[in-house]
């Protein structure tokens, strides 16, 4: 490759990622760009040069002219016609800018909660356990999200790549309560959740209570409904630890809190099956 064509797969890499920002996650951009998302990251940090198909999705989606990606980013934000993420007329452009919108706005109430989480959840098919997962909230771009990861086995036992799942969700604030949106896993497999949380008005309340709407990704994919809590982890914590933690646990587990455990044994809190079949 002569010093030509670097200079424009680079142009043409700078503008991707530009463009790819406006979305709230990657997961979001490859499924709204019909792009696998191995090959846009390879787009995204330039190893890869998109084919002219490829571009003329890029053109469609942002209403920009396809010669135009290849321009400075500068000049190609001026070709744009109707901004990052365009009114197309479809359902799923407006959810996308509702909620790109809703998570800028809601950046200064999500502040207090960044931070390291256990989430606990009841496990539909082990009524007599527990999933503890560990999450992030952080905030990037103006954007709130949570990176959580989960593990289908048992503290103690060795770690498996096809026991654990790792997803990022987006995280908004919405009339005085807290929503997570599940963006997917890392290879590609959206499994839909979703969880409304109720914030804390107590300073120093170390809890989040809510319920999540989730489906598993195997089988028939049954849809259900769970209690939720998030358990805020002190900063000088061995994440190490807090890892080899995570998993399925009794309902009992002495090293679940007690005000936990209440919560989630509670009968009206049993999580319940939905549209299964």
């Amino acid at each position: 490759m002569d010093q030509r064509q670097m200079e424009d797969t680079a142009g043409v890499s700078l503008n991707i990622r530009y463009l790819v920002a406006q979305f709230p996650s990657i997961s979001v951009a490859s499924a709204r760009l019909g792009i696998n998302r191995q090959q846009l990251n390879k787009y995204l940090n330039g190893s890869s040069i998109p084919s002219l198909n490829t571009l003329r999705r890029f053109s469609a989606v942002f209403s920009v002219p396809t010669e135009a990606l290849a321009l400075p980013l500068s000049e190609m934000k001026r070709a744009m016609q109707a901004g990052p993420v365009p009114a197309l007329g479809t359902d799923g452009d407006v959810f996308l800018r509702v909620l790109s919108g809703a998570a800028a706005r809601s950046a200064p109430a999500l502040a207090p909660y960044v931070g390291r989480y256990f989430r606990y959840t009841r496990i539909p098919m082990m009524p007599s356990s527990l999933l503890r997962t560990y999450a992030v909230v952080l905030q990037r771009n103006g954007t709130t999200i949570a990176k959580v990861l989960e593990r289908f086995s048992f503290p103690g036992t060795p770690w498996r790549l096809q026991e654990i799942r790792r997803s990022q969700q987006v995280v908004t604030y919405v009339k005085d309560r807290i929503q997570t949106i599940d963006c997917g896993d890392t290879d590609d497999e959206l499994t839909p959740g979703f969880a409304i949380f109720y914030p804390n008005y107590t300073s120093g309340d170390q809890y989040l209570n809510g319920y999540m709407l989730s489906s598993f990704s195997y089988g028939n994919r049954p849809i259900y409904t769970s209690a939720v809590v998030l358990q805020r982890l002190a900063g000088h914590r061995h994440l190490r630890s807090d890892l080899r933690a995570c998993g399925m646990v009794p309902c009992d587990d002495p090293s679940i809190p007690a005000e936990i455990r209440d919560c989630l044994n509670k009968q009206e809190n049993e999580p319940t099956y939905h549209l299964a079949g």
